[in-house]
């Protein structure tokens, strides 16, 4: 994947970024009334379990107590006791070198270099 790229040069840029995202939310917005896929009707169940749980319609579910007529989306998963809330220190010093990180310094600075000439370039006055 290009975001996960250990060259800067070889990764999105952030209107590429913005760009993809739009693409996904369009997409999501033009399908949502039509089409009942997986990720749309996902995405409506945390919806509507975030709008019970602030509004205290989950906790009502649980003690009893039915009287909002929307129910939350099911837990279907158990987090592990250990998962969260531990602190502990991490060993960075056997990490491995990123693959594609041989010409990183080249790059750097031929990316800093045509940087700084499209400032220049942009910051010329035009006669």
């Amino acid at each position: 994947m290009r975001c996960w790229d250990a060259r800067v040069t070889h990764r999105p840029t952030s209107s590429e970024l913005c760009s993809e995202f739009y693409d996904y939310h369009r997409d999501y917005s033009k399908n949502i009334f039509k089409k009942k896929n997986e990720i749309t009707v996902q995405i409506k169940q945390a919806k509507e379990f975030s709008k019970n749980k602030e509004s205290g319609g989950f906790l009502n579910l649980i003690r009893g107590n039915k009287s909002k007529s929307t129910t939350p989306a099911p837990m279907n998963y158990k987090t592990h006791p250990e998962a969260i809330y531990t602190s502990r220190l991490l060993n960075y010093s056997s990490l491995p070198k990123p693959k594609n990180d041989e010409n990183f310094e080249n790059e750097l600075e031929e990316l800093t270099k045509s940087t700084f000439c499209l400032n220049v370039v942009v910051s010329a006055p035009v006669p």
